[in-house]
């Protein structure tokens, strides 16, 4: 999944060394995310000793460039090469087991990739990122239903439109959220690019397989599902934007991002790449009169989507706010932000998302249509 070029090679070769590049090449590691092997099982099919493949992928998982999980059908552990992002590159970023200046040499190598930009803006008009709306207003006062084209969910809201059931659901199981520093901030401090970023760094979150990962290897630790609502209502009041996959269900992470550090939204902002990341389905309404006039929405939208009009009147009563609906991508920070409560949202579009994350990689690889 990464260019072809000599910065790909020179990342390789930091992630791995020449030994482990001929242990993983020996075998079937040949689909990313999709082959996935025991110890036992990857020494019998290559013929190479049990205790090297053992001490090899314990290594390489613990440096965050081999991922493993826990078969729920036979309560193996199995181990696959992960997708680059999200997967390589925050595993390794954020990895405290490894050396700071390797990783900071990851940085740098990577950061001077262009072609990373480009491989990202694909030409399929599927992304695996999808923008989550913001938790308040609450859910059920939030949506409004309107036009007659959009009626697929008119009695409820599905999972991946709606960041606290997302939560809620992974929740249902115990020691099933964790929580990690941001990979994007994480480098962007690296990098010293963005020095004037003060958002919360540690409020990245992995649900499931990705979270029992993290933990074992020391990358992130347990929250409960309410030290995870709190951390999301504190990511809005910072202006920050909630990315999921671009999936049904079984959600694995939830990133809260600014648009100066984070690799998605500044690319689709800074280059006009809207196939980056998926919108919501949602665009602001804004009551105006209830508005309290304090222009907080102008100021805290990520993307300049919206602009305050003023009118002739003294007492503001002809003010206007105009949302560029093109621009907007319904993240709701802010309706969530807005101190009289003013702003709802309004379904838009009915984008559905992949069935998995496999299929949503997949889709987003291949350029396949939505």
């Amino acid at each position: 999944m990464m260019p072809k070029n000599k910065n790909s090679i020179d990342i390789l070769k930091i992630w791995y060394t020449p030994e482990d590049i001929k242990l993983l090449m020996a075998g079937p590691f040949r689909r990313m995310g999709l082959d996935r092997y025991t110890i036992e099982e990857y020494a019998e099919m290559t013929e190479l000793p049990l205790e090297k493949v053992k001490e090899t992928f314990e290594r390489l998982a613990k440096r965050g460039v081999l991922f493993y999980y826990v078969s729920r059908r036979d309560g193996k552990k199995k181990y696959m090469i992960p997708p680059l992002f999200p997967g390589l590159v925050e595993y390794f970023i954020i990895n405290q087991n490894v050396n700071i200046d390797e990783r900071r040499k990851f940085v740098e190598r990577f950061h001077d990739n262009p072609e990373f930009s480009g491989f990202l803006a694909n030409p399929s008009d599927f992304s695996v990122f999808r923008i989550v709306p913001a938790l308040k207003p609450g859910t059920e006062s939030r949506l409004i239903q309107v036009g007659e084209e959009v009626q697929v969910d008119k009695s409820q809201v599905f999972t991946y439109q709606d960041v606290e059931k997302i939560v809620r659901e992974a929740g249902k199981l115990e020691n099933n959220i964790a929580v990690l520093p941001c990979t994007c901030r994480t480098m962007s401090m690296m990098l010293k690019t963005n020095p004037d970023c003060k958002r919360t760094v540690t409020n990245c979150l992995v649900f499931g397989v990705p979270a029992r990962y993290t933990v074992e290897q020391g990358i992130g630790h347990y929250i409960s599902v309410d030290e995870t609502l709190e951390i999301l209502k504190k990511a809005e009041k910072e202006g920050l934007v909630h990315l999921s996959q671009n999936t049904i269900d079984r959600h694995g992470f939830i990133c809260n991002c600014c648009e100066c550090c984070c690799g998605i939204l500044s690319s689709a902002k800074k280059y006009n790449l809207p196939n980056m990341f998926q919108k919501t389905d949602y665009v602001p309404v804004f009551n105006m009169e209830t508005c309290k006039h304090c222009k907080k929405c102008v100021k805290i939208c990520p993307f300049y989507a919206i602009s305050y009009i003023t009118g002739e009147k003294e007492d503001k009563s002809d003010d206007k706010i105009k949302v560029r609906e093109d621009v907007c991508i319904g993240c709701g920070v802010c309706a969530s932000n807005c101190p009289s409560e003013s702003i709802t949202l309004k379904k838009v579009r009915d984008v559905k998302p992949a069935d998995t994350f496999i299929e949503a990689v997949t889709k987003m690889m291949t350029g396949i249509q939505k």
